[in-house]
């Protein structure tokens, strides 16, 4: 029921899913050993990237090494290099990583507003929420930090896309159902976009905002301003 036994060295082995279970002549089982499939591969890139994560957040893309991940995940150079070929490939996976996950909190927000201005204002929240976030700062510099190929180029194009989708799906809603006066939508974007992810620049070389609730006020009032400039009526 639970595997298939088989006679090794007069010996019996229960081969189970991820193990076999050595059973001597007594009855008694002498040895379990685990047999690594895919679950344990698994496991291995998770702690992999859960570990470059925090390496990338403390450190920026630059400074950390292949050899520090492969430290602090406690795997071998071969494993690691078998999950990611290279520090880029490491590094994309972990912001599109953080992107999916952004999109996805925000989406769960989201689900629970019912009005269109409430879920603008709730937006701007996220944005505040995330301004701090060491990774933003991290892929601005791993985009300036030299050319890339252009299979990098559209990677880091399509995390871009993805970042601003919360705007573009708000603001099509918002022309749809008549809140919103009628625009170029890709432009809509841009500035929205612009004006949200601008606000954290702008914070963090002025004395004027030192706490939270600073950067809270101020992306609730680029929201009114921004309500103000685009709605109906």
């Amino acid at each position: 029921m639970y595997g298939n036994c088989i006679r090794t060295c007069g010996l019996n082995v229960f081969t189970l899913s991820n193990s076999y279970a050595t059973i001597g002549p007594d009855g008694l089982v002498k040895e379990v050993v685990g047999i690594k499939g895919r679950s344990d591969g698994e496991e291995t890139k998770k702690r992999i990237v859960l570990k470059a994560t925090q390496l990338f957040v403390q450190k920026g893309f630059a400074a950390v090494t292949m050899n520090e991940v492969c430290t602090a995940a406690k795997v071998s150079k071969g494993s690691l290099y078998h999950h990611f070929p290279s520090k880029d490939e490491l590094f994309l996976y972990v912001v599109e990583d953080d992107t999916e996950q952004w999109l996805s909190d925000w989406e769960q927000k989201q689900s629970s507003i019912s009005g269109i201005e409430e879920r603008f204002y709730a937006l701007g929240e996220h944005y505040a929420n995330d301004f701090q976030n060491p990774l933003i700062r991290a892929l601005e510099e791993y985009a300036r930090s030299r050319p890339h190929s252009e299979e990098v180029q559209q990677r880091l194009s399509r995390l871009y896309e993805s970042a601003s989708q919360a705007c573009r799906n708000l603001l099509q809603e918002g022309m749809d159902t008549g809140y919103l006066v009628k625009g170029n939508l890709d432009n809509y974007v841009i500035i929205v976009s612009g004006l949200l992810e601008g606000i954290s620049r702008v914070s963090e070389i002025t004395v004027l905002a030192n706490a939270p609730e600073d950067i809270m006020e101020y992306y609730r009032d680029a929201i009114r301003l921004l309500l103000q400039g685009i709605r109906t009526g």
